[in-house]
């Protein structure tokens, strides 16, 4: 293998700060931001659960439908809410829940979680169509919400400057959900180190009300964060990042169950730091994606047209094709994952915390056979050149969709 090695992930983080009152406005949205993703998330689902709950002449858990390819932290937000998982399955032929499954559940649907894989988006109209009555919650943890439209684009990278002129204008896909959350954490698009952004459509504002009484962060010094932020990036340099992934019981990037603690805003140094962060996520070059997508097939390829990926996702025939082409990318030091590999409900501990009325064999295909491919800033040309050799020499190996 060799001794330098691309990060999977690896958005620099900025630390130049821009002063403003207010640091965004989102069309038709309102918005607060906390300390994680995974605090965004359960923040919703709490507010949710108690408004639903005074609405309901029962009482009981809310239930909300989540994925059965995802990260765990979904789990941990459902349950800090007291709200109850339940895993559906994915379609077999595009990045979306299987609609017979959902359509066939016995308990109500209060909720349905649609995470943005990569940046790749589910569609949301037809689960409006196959649950009418239930909110849809958009997770953009690994995606920031960024329109098609290329004005719309210009338009938003303005408003990350001037909030007061310009709203930001959100995605047609985004716009169609009652919620969304995305996040700032270590590996995610716009990476602060930390910290989430929590948003409601402006028909529920009502229900945010109380939003101000939600305690501060205590974490504020500004200094240690700075520290931290250069550290990273420099681990994040391949060389460095090589030699960090040797360590003897390292375990990055596992995907492990984690409960959450508490939920708290955004500390305020940091808050300043977001428009900067998002503008220069924005702002930056798809070329490595770009060509990646040329040259190869990318999982679900349909839906990942003009997306901003966080990831290029390929999937692989089977098991062993995934394994194989994961040794020869990485043997190169180009930063191959196999993301998560296990399907959600055999994730250690969450088969007695969620939910599971059916089978996910999709799931269950795409934990054994996608890997993911780095698109970030650190990925060079030459990087570019030798994914695609490499893609190409194992081409009979790749599928466009999960082989069930």
């Amino acid at each position: 293998m060799s001794w330098s090695q691309l990060p999977p992930v690896g958005t620099p983080i900025s630390i130049k700060s821009q002063r403003s009152a207010q640091w965004l406005k989102f069309q038709d949205f309102n918005h607060v931001l906390v300390e994680s993703g995974t605090a965004a998330l359960a923040l919703l689902l709490k507010v949710i659960r108690t408004n639903l709950a005074a609405e309901k002449t029962a009482a009981r858990n809310l239930n909300v439908v989540i994925p059965g390819y995802a990260c765990p932290d979904l789990v941990a937000a459902c349950l800090y809410a007291n709200a109850t998982p339940v895993i559906i399955d994915f379609d077999a032929s595009s990045y979306q829940y299987d609609l017979s499954q959902l359509a066939n559940l016995q308990e109500e649907v209060d909720v349905i979680l649609c995470p943005s894989l990569f940046g790749i988006s589910m569609p949301l109209l037809p689960l409006r169509h196959c649950v009418p009555d239930a909110l849809i919650i958009e997770d953009d943890a690994q995606w920031f919400p960024e329109p098609e439209n290329a004005e719309d684009r210009s338009r938003n990278l303005v408003a990350l400057v001037d909030s007061a002129s310009a709203e930001y204008v959100l995605p047609e896909q985004t716009r169609q959900a009652d919620f969304f959350i995305t996040s700032f954490g270590r590996g995610k698009p716009v990476n602060l180190l930390g910290g989430g952004l929590a948003a409601w459509h402006h028909r529920y504002a009502s229900w945010f009300d109380n939003i101000d009484t939600l305690a501060q962060s205590n974490d504020n010094n500004d200094n240690a964060y700075r520290i931290k932020a250069r550290l990273f990036n420099g681990l994040c340099q391949p060389l460095c990042y090589g030699a960090l992934i040797r360590i003897p019981g390292l375990t990055l990037g596992q995907t492990v169950y984690h409960p959450l603690d508490s939920i708290t805003k955004m500390a305020g140094f940091k808050t300043v730091l977001v428009p900067p962060s998002v503008h220069a996520y924005l702002s930056g070059s798809m070329n490595a994606q770009q060509q990646l997508v040329n040259a190869t097939t990318p999982a679900w390829p349909e839906q990942t047209v003009n997306k901003r990926l966080l990831r290029l996702p390929v999937l692989a025939a089977n098991r062993a094709a995934r394994d194989e082409l994961l040794k020869k990318l990485n043997a190169a030091g180009l930063g191959a994952s196999p993301m998560y590999a296990t399907p959600l409900h055999d994730i250690d501990g969450i088969a007695a915390l969620a939910e599971c009325p059916f089978g996910t064999p999709v799931s269950g295909v795409i934990a054994d056979c996608l890997l993911t491919l780095p698109v970030h800033p650190g990925v060079k040309p030459r990087h570019v050149r030798k994914m695609i050799q490499i893609l190409d020499s194992l081409r009979h190996n790749i599928v466009a969709y999960p082989q069930v």
